[in-house]
């Protein structure tokens, strides 16, 4: 793999640049504050903006504004009373535990305040290794300019946020493109090896997931605050990077049948080639988008899906219904991959355009954008024993008095036994799966870290190389905080020990301290997440209704009598997309989880994949549609599509569907070559076979959400038994 391409992607990544911004915005108050006022005022300028930075993340203007002014005021709050108390033991354990406890409690206005409630701990961890203020005029000058750091760093940031705001959603819509080329990039591999159904679906929902999370984060950027004609253009790629999305799982339907029935052919190879192409098409494009110049990409090679169509007709089986039955199959395939060409060159048209002309004509999104509120009466809402919230806020609190005491009574005498607090406050998360990772990317990214920083130390670099240092090693700690916390921990580590060099002189004995204070830290903080757990399986109930309540809706979106309504497909679309992620992350944390605590785990997978190829066959059956009401009336598709939709409602548990005995349309339990058996001469018809098909997902669908529920009340190893 070309390394060119890949660190390309990561330095002109919105998350390279909002680390940049930070550091910048950091680095510049801190020399600022040197320059009025000397080292004193350099270090409470620049820690007002350091703790405030962490909260910088791109979002519409007053989401932004709120989040930056919370983050500065409330961080005051914390580091007025923390660093009044440096000095009084037993009131420093009275008061770290209840800000803890305070800070865990900001986490239940979902994701994005988790960052806020870092900015609260953080200050409130760092604090603790100050000196004791010698006067109260001293303590509320400290205060002061903490919040004037505050304030500056949130102003510099909403303006650049401002400026940067177009820019934002071209690299999220980047990202995007990236997730389906890898997706469309493992379709290919399908048809160029064999691989096991269990590898080959896990892989592929893991990608599809990840396609879901780069289209719901591009969502909350790209559809808020459109003003300007790019904005538009950003907006209409989004719609058209979901249709793409559609097509693809379309075009994962038969791949099995597809590799069976052609194995050893150029049918396969050209298959493999030309989605291949497909793929780099989208991978060119993504890196023409985050480069903000012309994609130069060669367009599509329209021929090569004939020549496999050509490839198919020349073969000759022995079975020669179970052929027919394949070569329909690949027909519907190719022009499936035809639509997903059109669909690509759709999307870099619009990128050409995007320079100027007028604002594309755009549906209603409101019903598309995630609600960010922050309301204080959800508060009380979690004030109960029963909210996973209320025991993560506890179970932090706990921890940071419990590392609290272990600091104190092991490392009288040492400045940065905060540390220890520290780590519990980065590894601690609401769910365990999410807290373990945390734990592993800690100490494996501090080790890393540390050992880095060890050779820094003794290159003896000047004041201008240890400036670049620290500006360097903030910039990647805050650029892969979400993506990769590995990273972030190793360059934090590096950050905190240069920072000790720059303030404090030869601090090589630091590196040994920051190893032991990282492992006791990261000991209590495993530990705790025994404290008080919320494990996933005890979520599943709730997701799987969720699940399966989207999957109805989006088989009736597409199963309707009339399609005419494309808003009400769209959000119906989008709501089984987010549930699908929701439960795949869901599954990914519970492989985290003790084997204990897993419950119907080899279920869940098997509902995720199902669920997966059930919207697949949809999405197809939609492309399916769309072509025969060219030549059939309405009346007579609704009389082929009238029993599969009451079937399929039937069996995703819908309790007002009718209830049928069987279908026109036979089901088969394994729809693979020879569960449908035309007459030998006979082509099976493309839209009886789709429907065909999705009856039959409906109906695993079904019975595995069924099994979930029971084996969801069975011990951890026994619900995981075949």
């Amino acid at each position: 793999m070309n390394p060119i391409p890949l660190l390309s992607r990561v330095v002109f990544s919105r998350y390279f640049t909002s680390g940049l911004v930070s550091a910048t915005g950091v680095l510049a108050l801190g020399l600022l504050g040197y320059a009025a006022g000397g080292m004193q005022m350099a270090v409470l300028l620049g820690t007002g903006a350091l703790t405030i930075c962490f909260a910088d993340n791109p979002a519409p203007m007053r989401v932004k504004a709120f989040e930056l002014l919370f983050s500065t005021f409330g961080s005051a709050l914390c580091f007025l009373l923390v660093w009044a108390s440096v000095g009084h033991p037993w009131v420093e354990l009275l008061l770290v535990p209840l800000l803890g406890f305070g800070a865990g409690l900001v986490s239940l206005w979902g994701k994005r305040a988790l960052a806020l409630s870092f900015s609260l701990l953080f200050i409130t961890v760092i604090t603790l290794g100050v000196p004791p203020a010698p006067n109260l005029h001293t303590l509320l000058l400290g205060v002061a300019l903490f919040v004037l750091g505050g304030l500056l760093f949130t102003a510099y940031a909403l303006a650049l946020g401002r400026i940067l705001q177009s820019r934002t959603k071209q690299q999220a819509l980047a990202e995007v493109l990236d997730a389906l080329a890898a997706y469309m990039r493992w379709q290919s591999q399908f048809y160029a090896r064999q691989m096991a159904e269990d590898e080959a679906y896990g892989r592929a929902a893991v990608l599809q997931g990840a396609v879901n999370d780069a289209l719901q984060s591009a969502r909350d950027l790209v559809l808020r605050e459109g003003r300007k004609p790019s904005d538009a253009l950003w907006t209409r790629m989004l719609l058209e990077s979901l249709d793409l999305f559609e097509a693809q799982l379309a075009a994962q339907t038969d791949s099995a049948l597809l590799r069976s029935q052609f194995e050893g052919t150029e049918v396969l190879d050209t298959l493999q080639a030309g989605t291949l192409q497909t793929a780099d098409a989208l991978s060119a494009l993504a890196l023409a988008m985050l480069h903000s110049r012309r994609n130069e990409a060669r367009p599509l090679d329209a021929t090569r899906w004939a020549r496999a169509e050509q490839q198919a007709s020349t073969l000759t089986r022995s079975n020669t219904a179970e052929l027919a039955h394949a070569r329909s199959a690949l027909a519907s395939l190719l022009n499936t991959q035809r639509e997903i060409d059109a669909l690509v060159a759709t999307l870099q048209t619009t990128y050409a355009a995007r320079d100027g002309g007028a604002l594309p004509s755009l549906p209603d999104l409101r019903p598309f954008v995630s609600t960010w509120r922050y309301d204080p009466r959800q508060i009380r809402a979690h004030l109960r024993w029963g909210s996973p919230i209320f025991r993560h806020a506890v179970r932090l609190g706990l921890a940071l008095l419990c590392g609290l005491v272990v600091a104190r009574s092991l490392f009288v005498h040492q400045a940065h036994d905060y540390w220890i607090l520290l780590t519990i406050a980065v590894i601690l998360r609401p769910n365990y799966g999410v807290t373990r990772q945390r734990l592993k990317d800690r100490l494996l990214g501090t080790l890393l870290g540390c050992l880095f920083t060890a050779v820094l130390l003794d290159l003896h670099l000047g004041l201008p190389a240890l400036l670049a240092a620290l500006f360097l090693a903030l910039t990647f700690a805050r650029t892969f905080v979400t993506t990769n916390y590995r990273f972030t921990a190793m360059a934090a580590s590096v950050l905190s020990l240069l920072l000790a060099r720059l303030l404090e002189g030869d601090v090589r004995f630091l590196v040994d301290q920051r190893l032991i204070d990282t492992f006791i830290g990261a000991t209590l903080a495993w530990g705790f997440s025994y404290v008080l757990p919320r494990w996933e399986y005890q979520d599943v109930p709730r997701q799987l209704s969720s699940l399966m309540q989207a999957q109805r809706d989006y088989a009736l979106a597409v199963l309707e009598a009339q399609q005419q309504d494309e808003g009400a497909f769209r959000i119906a679309r989008k709501r089984l997309f987010d549930a699908l992620a929701s439960m795949t992350g869901l599954y990914s944390r519970m492989l985290e989880e003790p084997v204990a605590k897993r419950r119907a785990l080899r279920e869940l997978a098997r509902l995720i994949t199902h669920s997966y190829l059930l919207a697949a066959h949809l999405a197809s059956m939609r492309v399916l549609r769309a072509r025969r009401t060219r030549r059939l009336s309405p009346e007579a598709i609704e009389t082929l599509i009238a029993p599969t939709r009451a079937w399929v409602l039937q069996q995703l548990g819908l309790k007002a569907a009718p209830t049928l005995v069987a279908m026109p349309v036979p089901l088969r339990a394994n729809p693979v070559p020879g569960s449908i058996t035309p007459e030998a001469d006979t082509t099976p018809d493309p839209l009886l076979r789709r429907l065909n098909l999705i009856g039959v997902e409906a109906a695993l669908v079904g019975q595995i959400d069924q099994r979930v529920v029971r084996d969801l009340h069975l011990p951890g190893e026994a619900g995981n038994s075949d």
